[in-house]
């Protein structure tokens, strides 16, 4: 649609323009009524002719009469002689002597007036009259076309609003295929509070990962490899957190072995987030265990070597002034 119909700026400039010159009229207006009143938003002047007040005010001029009469032209060859007009404020305040008028529809509803005015007598022909209104015809279809274009346009940018937030609320991370934070958020919530009611604690491993095509493949692998309660998450960024629920720091560390022979001697940091701790009992977003494991990971790269790096654990310690009240299971 953008490219089949012309530009309304060429249109009204020229066709008004046209009405101008061949009519020897002195200005051609595009007028339309609002929630607010009448008002001009197109015209056309003869040369040397100032836009005057019969243009700026079609409230006072003989629109209104047009658009009570859509269904007529208005057509006035001397206000001044025709005693329907004479005492007209166009006639007496605004020097409007002749005058065709015909009504701009759109989509069914007539919203406005093209109107040709003349200071001075005009004997209107049956040409110049079809000719007023076939332009105000197509006018009237190009404002249409127009409405459709912003309409179509609205639709557009609601869908890619829709899109955009479908987009963010996706589960997966469009860069590695993997879950992501939005689908973090939800596992924790199915996963942590029958974790703590259990007293059970989870395995929680950071690292980074630069994404190649062979380390989006190894990555889907160790997914694959992981069971059915695991977690690998895509942070963004090239970050990437390990979950695994109901699991000791022993039995962690032979899984992160196997990951590793794939991944290489890459800096890890790992955690327990364990709800028989009070600092992690209430933390159902993992924030102080992901924080942890964190701190693991900045260690892991400061001892790293030229044959590659450790998993650093950084764990809570479990003295009695820390542990939880687990006498309410919930």
């Amino acid at each position: 649609m953008d490219r089949s119909f012309p530009d309304p700026t060429h249109l009204f400039e020229h066709g008004l323009a046209l009405l101008v010159q061949q009519l020897g009229v002195d200005s051609a207006v595009m007028s339309r009524f609002t929630q607010i009143g009448w008002e001009a938003f197109w015209w056309a002047t003869a040369e040397g002719v100032q836009p005057g007040l019969a243009i700026h005010e079609p409230a006072n001029t003989f629109c209104p009469y047009v658009l009570e009469n859509p269904g007529r032209t208005l057509m006035i060859r001397d206000a001044t002689t025709n005693p329907t007009w004479k005492d007209h404020p166009a006639t007496r305040q605004l020097g409007v002597r002749a005058y065709l008028g015909a009504a701009l529809n759109q989509h069914g509803r007539t919203m406005g007036v093209l109107s040709v005015i003349s200071s001075s007598p005009k004997p209107f022909t049956r040409a110049e009259i079809a000719m007023v209104k076939a332009l105000a015809n197509l006018f009237g279809k190009t404002l249409e076309v127009e409405q459709l274009k912003h309409d179509l346009q609205v639709t557009r940018d609601a869908l890619d609003l829709t899109t955009a937030v479908v987009v963010d609320s996706a589960l997966e991370a469009p860069s590695s295929h993997l879950p992501n934070l939005h689908y973090l958020d939800i596992w924790l919530k199915a996963n942590l509070f029958l974790a703590r009611r259990r007293g059970e604690a989870m395995a929680v491993v950071r690292w980074r990962t630069v994404i190649t095509r062979e380390s989006k493949k190894v990555l889907q692998q160790v997914s694959d490899a992981l069971r059915g309660e695991d977690l690998l998450v895509d942070l963004g960024d090239e970050e990437f957190l390990l979950l695994l629920p109901h699991t000791p720091q022993e039995g962690a560390q032979i899984l992160l072995d196997r990951a590793r022979l794939k991944f290489g001697a890459i800096p890890m940091g790992a955690t327990l987030w364990n709800p028989l701790h009070l600092t992690d009992r209430n933390d159902f977003v993992i924030r102080n265990a992901i924080k942890r494991a964190i701190l693991g990971l900045q260690r892991s790269r400061e001892l790293a070597t030229a044959k590659g790096a450790e998993v650093v654990w950084d764990l809570l310690l479990m003295d009695p002034e820390g542990m939880a009240d687990i006498t309410n299971p919930w």
